[in-house]
């Protein structure tokens, strides 16, 4: 019997030829594994490559290495395909899923990184819109669709409104205008709510209406994520802004909301045991939401044995939330408004050690608690909708009414946890009372009436002798409407507010028109009030809020069938009523407003139902500096009276800002008691100073303080037993801000003694044990005393070396019978004011030891304030300051000086906001804004110029009302904000002083004192850093005196020029001669033409050149007195002055120097004691006094001068031959007169024609300023590297990734070659058999039997 062939294959001996075919292929097998192996790791590293690169695209992340890895996860399979072909199938699917998956990232851009609560929501939801033109309905504005949304009006009440079908719960919105077009929402808000009536605008953590940045274009996609999920089924998206056309496309996105609500009826509460399980924490976090339509309750509470409590609280339609650490001290924080408006609101608290935050609906405020303890040690019980009685911390005893949902301490979601323990039967922890698993809704439905014309038309029981009419109202204007009834018979019923007060009106046939006014309180302060108003014969009774007002006089009617409410139809002298009602019952009759028929009220769009839309524009308060917020429907109003501070919102300081500032604008005398607000805008209020003002400018400001008087010390032996605290009449922090500012400090402190030691000197730093010192600001115990140096442990005498005993370092240590004293000013300003006394050694009340102190006020000088002072002397030089946040609230304040007329102070940019303060034409201030509109400006004109080189101070102010500028303390203009919403100033640049954020539109002069929301901005250190075109001081080009001969410097700081119409000289610095060569024949007459002058301190100046020693040079003549003056060469060469004033001839020489000799000379002759001296300089030459003695009866005056002649008179013949220049008399200059263009026809020249000549003398001219030049820019390496990495990370990654792969395969070639082995063997396998996978098949396919063959083979 044959036998099989695998049994022959299986009976073959081991150690035969074909055994090492065998062990070869054994070898191949695990090689093909390993192979195996290795492709199934690099799969997955492809596929972890694949997710880290569509990550890089998904997040736009600019990080090169995740760029990398993403080009290596498509490079990696196509290089292991290159390694084995056979194989090749397993590794194409990863190249084709990364391919695949690139391609749908790079082209459709549609992937959404997927995490918990992220999904598009708007599939199943349905749109609407207030309006939408032809073809662009709500439907479009699916996000990458092909069309959008469109308004048919571009108004800011346009809104697109979704409804998901159920609540949601929402996270972040993408958007995107209209497809390839230039339509699109720049700006947005949301507005959510459950029902599709009542919406909560989403706002910031200020209160503000939080504004969502949109697109810049028709295509790109925007996203906001919302920081505090939205709980919401209906959303409304409001554009504010937008360009060309609100166009929008959108979507939400997010997931299902999973609610677990608790129902509290007022009687309700849940208790959790805290015994067992007590709670000791540093830190936790509360969250959950709630509804009611109630104004107080508890809403949570819990406390410890050792005084800890936690009060959560509803009160007057806010949170109120009082704390306690167990330091005996309760904190209070209290957020939200309105919140008994039947409308879910998101409550937050979040304590860290001390630090907390409170937030409801995302406007938060932050506190810190009192006390010195970080816990909150809890062990009783934790009670949530209300307390079993009175608690500690608690400032209302009802419990709380209305729904909670999702109550979560820290991760636990308590609501859910009490429902699983009661299903499990595990509740020992908890006790619940009369609580609902759910959320009724109460059948209290409010109506809106939003504006005065709208109203209500009930009906009630028609020819009756009595009525009733009840409802509830909220309302915040002063003034409204709320029910008429007219009667059948004549007569009316009218019941309204008027300045708050509720009031009624009845006029009835047997009675005239009567007015009620029973209730002295206000009623429109947002809160619910209930009215009953019953009326029949010979009674009314109006109740508000369960307090009747009952009115017995004769009233008799019929009623009518109609009732108005909220307003009436026509004819009525009163405005409507604006607010919200409920409950609103006519004879007893109640009808839901939304069964309401359209003829039973007006208007359509004027009345709201089953929603309570009121804005609580107070909440939290707009007004600053504890002013008081009020409001109406539209709008709100700060009372800031008492406050120091005016403006809309209580913002701008009516105080000055120190006493330099008070006596700048002031008129003053030596002392002014005054209130100084150092930081103007800030936080720091007002408090009082004395100002003193010194003859020699210098200015004191001393704050007082309860203990300046001389005060004895008795019965104290102790060190530092007796205490005395110093109280001033400003706080701390106002004190440290004036010393912050000030120049020098000083405050002196004296203790005079008898046998009573002070600092018991001498003594080293480490036995320093003094009987007395005095604390600092800063709580130190100082061990100097005033006059000495910080620590020297002495006193001023010490110093001094003068101390009555030498061995002592003050006279007190002596201890002395007799008095003594140490007293000096303490001047270090780091250790001012003194804050607390400690004496000691004053023995008993029997014995001599005795000690008397006097601590004197603080006194402070200079202000750095003014003395901060810069000056901008190039057009493009400017200092740059860091991006000032001004927001929504933002001042501005400064001095300045200057006589350019156009420029530029300040600017700043923001994406598309921007502020700008310009002096405009050298009489106008204007500030431009824009926030988000167009541009808004608000300036100040006067008729004088601002360009005068004098001070000027500017207030600019931008408020959430309006925008104001007040220059000088007395100019004030204001612009109210545009409707719309209000929106913060956004700037992200340099805030740019002296020229626009680009350096064009220059500002040149002086700046100082610049504070930027009170803060005061350090402008001398910028200008110490050598900044281009910036000086420290004010230091214009004038201060060198550049307009030589008394001409008069008009300083432009970057220039200047010289007024040379009061000199006898002309040019740009008034150095350039104006002369005349004279003739013999030639005359220069000035008339006076009847504006004769008489003089006796007359002020003459000629200069002249001659080579001719003789001649007439200037002369004054009168015919009708007959007195003359005249100044001459004399035939000797001297200068020779005559001259009669009426008391007798005169005749001066001066012999000193000969003037023929063709020098040029100046010559100058004036008169003092009332004409008694005559002063003459000639040249440089020291001047001569000459004397005369005039009568008592005589007179010195030079009267009635008629003519001035220059060169000779009407009685020569021959006149003076040279030059002639600087002819002044007084303020006249005879040669400019007569060398101008159209002169004066009283100076003419006569003779030989004359010409105008500059007599020899070159003009002085002032060496060339240095010419600055602007430095290059200063380049952020750090952004620009940024800039790089943004733009070339894809492009980096892509050729980096490429790198990697050239590398590798040059790796794996190299390797291959240097590794491998080669060698030569023998085999006697059948040919055929070479392939075969083991000996069995080697045999089948053997073709050739044994045979020896020579093989080569390469091990790796």
């Amino acid at each position: 019997m044959a036998t099989p062939i695998n049994s022959q294959i299986s009976l073959l001996p081991e150690s035969g030829p074909r055994n090492i075919n065998y062990t070869r292929t054994r070898n191949r097998r695990n090689k093909i594994l390993i192979l195996k192996i290795l492709q199934f790791f690099l799969v997955c590293v492809s596929i972890t490559l694949f997710i880290l690169g569509t990550a890089e695209i998904t997040t736009q992340m600019t990080d090169p290495f995740v760029c990398v890895a993403f080009g290596i996860c498509l490079v990696f399979p196509i290089f292991v395909l290159s390694g084995t072909t056979k194989h090749a199938s397993n590794l194409m699917i990863v190249f084709n899923f990364c391919v695949i998956a690139a391609s749908n990232i790079c082209i459709n851009g549609q992937y959404y990184n997927e995490y918990e609560c992220n999904t598009p929501l708007l599939e199943r939801a349905v749109l609407t819109a207030t309006s939408s033109m032809q073809g662009r309905g709500p439907e479009n504005a699916v996000l990458y669709g092909g069309n959008a949304w469109t308004a048919s009006s571009n108004a800011f009440d346009q809104q697109l409104i979704i409804d998901l079908g159920q609540v949601q719960n929402l996270t972040r919105i993408a958007t995107q205008g209209r497809p390839h077009s230039s339509e699109y929402v720049i700006e947005y808000s949301i507005s959510y709510g459950t029902n599709g009536y009542d919406y909560v605008e989403y706002k910031d953590p200020d209160g503000n209406i939080k504004l969502f940045k949109g697109n810049v274009n028709g295509d790109s996609l925007h996203k906001n994520e919302f920081e505090v999920p939205i709980i919401a089924q209906w959303v409304r998206i409001n554009p504010t802004r937008w360009r060309n056309r609100i166009s929008l496309r959108a979507e939400l996105f997010g997931c299902e909301y999973e609610a677990d609500n608790m129902h509290f009826n007022g009687s309700a509460l849940v208790r959790l045991d805290l015994l067992r399980d007590s709670i000791s924490a540093s830190r936790e976090s509360i969250r959950f939401r709630l509804k009611t339509s109630h104004a107080n309750g508890v809403v949570m509470y819990s406390r410890g044995t050792q005084g800890d409590y936690f009060a959560l609280q509803l009160r007057d339609n806010r949170l109120l939330l009082n704390i306690d650490l167990g330091s005996g001290v309760m904190t209070s924080l209290s957020v939200g408004s309105l919140l008994d408006d039947n409308i879910w609101h998101d409550v937050v608290i979040s304590r860290n050690r001390r630090d907390i935050v409170f937030s409801v609906d995302r406007v938060m405020i932050q506190g810190r608690i009192k006390g010195e303890f970080s816990r909150l040690n809890l062990n009783r019980a934790l009670y949530i909708g209300g307390v079993p009685n009175k608690q500690e911390g608690l400032v209302i005893t009802q419990n709380f009414t209305g729904c909670i949902e999702n109550m979560y301490l820290n991760s636990t979601n308590l609501i859910r946890d009490i429902k699983d323990a009661y299903s499990e039967g595990q509740a020992l922890r908890y006790e619940k009372v009369n609580t609902l698993y759910s959320c009724p809704e109460p059948p209290i439905m409010p109506v809106t009436f939003l504006t005065p014309g709208s109203y209500a038309r009930l009906k009630g029981y028609d020819g009756m002798s009595s009525l009733n009419i009840s409802f509830s109202f909220r309302t915040y204007e002063e003034n409204g409407l709320m029910a008429y009834h007219k009667f059948k018979s004549d007569g009316f019923l009218k019941l309204y507010l008027e300045e708050g007060k509720v009031k009624v009106e009845v006029e009835t046939p047997i009675s005239p028109i009567t007015i009620l006014d029973n209730y002295e309180e206000v009623f429109n302060d947002g809160k619910w009030h209930t009215v009953v108003l019953t009326m029949s014969t010979d009674l009314l009774v109006l109740n508000i809020d369960n307090r009747p007002m009952q009115t017995i006089r004769q009233l008799k009617m019929i009623t009518g069938g109609i009732y108005y409410i909220g307003g009436q139809k026509s004819g009525s002298d009163r405005p409507g009523f604006v607010g919200c009602m409920r409950t609103i019952r006519i004879d007893g009759n109640y009808k839901l407003p939304r069964d309401w028929k359209e003829e039973e009220y007006c208007c359509k769009d004027e009345v709201v139902f089953e929603a309570c839309q009121m804005t609580d524009r107070c909440n939290p308060s707009p007004c600053q500096h504890d002013g008081i917020c009020k409001q109406n429907s539209a709008e709100f109003f700060c009372d800031c009276a008492d406050t120091g501070y005016g403006g809309a919102v209580c913002h701008t300081t009516l105080n000055p800002l120190s006493c330099q500032a008070y006596k700048n604008v002031q008129s003053v005398d030596q002392r002014a008691d005054v209130k100084i607000d150092v930081d103007g805008s800030g936080p720091l209020k007002p408090f009082p100073v004395l100002c003193e003002f010194y003859a020699d400018g210098r200015i004191a400001t001393v704050v007082r303080h309860s203990n300046e008087q001389l005060t004895p010390v008795d019965g104290f032996q102790e060190m530092g037993s007796f205490t005395q605290d110093i109280h001033y009449d400003a706080d701390m922090d106002q004190i440290v801000a004036l010393l912050n500012r000030s120049t020098s400090c000083r405050q002196r402190i004296s203790y005079s003694c008898r046998q009573s030691r002070l600092f018991n000197s001498p003594s080293d730093e480490k036995n320093f044990n003094p009987f007395s010192w005095w604390v600092s600001r800063n709580n130190q115990k100082m061990d100097y005393w005033g006059g000495a140096l910080p620590g020297s442990r002495k006193c001023e005498c010490g110093i001094m070396s003068q101390c009555v005993d030498p061995t002592k370092w003050c006279n007190c240590d002596a201890g002395l019978e007799s008095w003594n004293e140490d007293a000096g000013d303490i001047t270090e300003k780091e250790h001012l004011p003194v804050k607390q006394l400690r004496l000691g050694d004053t023995g008993n009340p029997l014995d001599e030891k005795e000690g008397r102190y006097m601590l004197g006020p603080l006194i402070c000088e200079g202000d750095d304030l003014f003395n901060n002072v810069v000056t901008f002397r190039l057009v493009d030089g400017a200092i740059t300051l860091p991006t000032f946040d001004i927001g929504h609230n933002g001042d501005i304040y400064f001095e300045f000086k200057t006589t350019i007329e156009n420029a530029v102070i300040l600017h700043s940019k923001g994406p598309s906001d921007y502020i700008k303060l310009s002096i405009i034409g050298g009489n106008q201030l204007q500030f431009q804004y824009q926030a988000g509109n167009g541009p808004v400006s608000v300036s100040v004109s006067v008729s004088n110029k601002f360009a005068d080189n004098e001070w000027h101070s500017v207030s600019v102010e931008r408020n959430r009302k309006e925008a104001r500028m007040v220059v000088d303390g007395a100019h004030k203009t204001e612009i109210r904000e545009p409707p719309g919403p209000i929106r913060a100033l956004h700037l992200n640049s340099d805030l740019v002083i002296g020229a626009t954020t680009d350096f064009r539109d220059g500002y040149t002069g002086c700046i100082r004192a610049l504070l930027l929301n009170g803060v005061l901005v350090d402008l001398r250190e910028h200008a110490r850093r050598g900044l281009y075109g910036v000086s420290e001081g004010c230091v214009g080009k004038c201060e060198s005196n550049p307009c030589l001969n008394n001409g008069t410097c008009h300083e432009k700081y970057d220039g200047y020029w010289c007024d040379c119409r009061w000199t006898a000289f002309k040019g740009p610095i008034c150095a350039d001669e104006i002369g005349v060569n004279m003739r013999p024949s030639s005359m220069i007459k000035y008339d006076f033409l009847g504006s004769w002058r008489s003089t006796i301190a007359e002020k003459i100046r000629i200069g002249f050149t001659t080579t001719n020693p003789r001649g007439f040079l200037l002369g004054f003549a009168s015919n009708i007195s007959g007195e003359y003056l005249t100044i001459m060469v004399s035939n000797s060469g001297h200068l020779r002055v005559v001259f009669d004033f009426g008391f007798e001839r005169q005749e001066l020489i001066f012999r000193d120097k000969h003037f023929g000799l063709g020098q040029y000379h100046d010559v100058r002759i004036s008169r003092k004691n009332s004409g008694a001296t005559l002063v003459m300089q000639v040249d440089n030459y020291e001047p001569m006094d000459f004397h005369f003695n005039i009568k008592a009866s005589a007179d010195a005056q030079f009267n009635n001068i008629q003519y001035m002649y220059i060169g000779r008179n009407e009685s020569m013949k021959e006149g003076f031959t040279g030059c002639i220049s600087r002819v002044e008399f007084d303020d006249i200059y005879p040669l400019k007169l007569l060398f101008q263009e159209q002169g004066p026809p009283n100076v003419k020249s006569l003779g030989t024609p004359l010409t105008e000549d500059f007599c020899g003398v070159e003009p002085f001219t002032h060496p060339p300023d240095i010419v600055e030049t602007r430095p290059p820019p200063i380049v952020d390496e750090e952004q620009l590297r940024k800039a790089y990495n943004q733009t070339d990370s894809a492009i980096l990654g892509g050729v980096l990734a490429v790198l990697f792969l050239i590398l590798v395969i040059i790796g794996v070639i190299i390797g291959r070659y240097i590794s491998r082995h080669k060698g030569e063997y023998l085999t006697q396998e059948d040919a055929g058999a070479d392939t075969a996978m083991d000996p069995d098949t080697a045999v089948i396919h053997s073709a050739t039997g044994h045979q020896v063959q020579k093989k080569k083979e390469i091990f790796i």
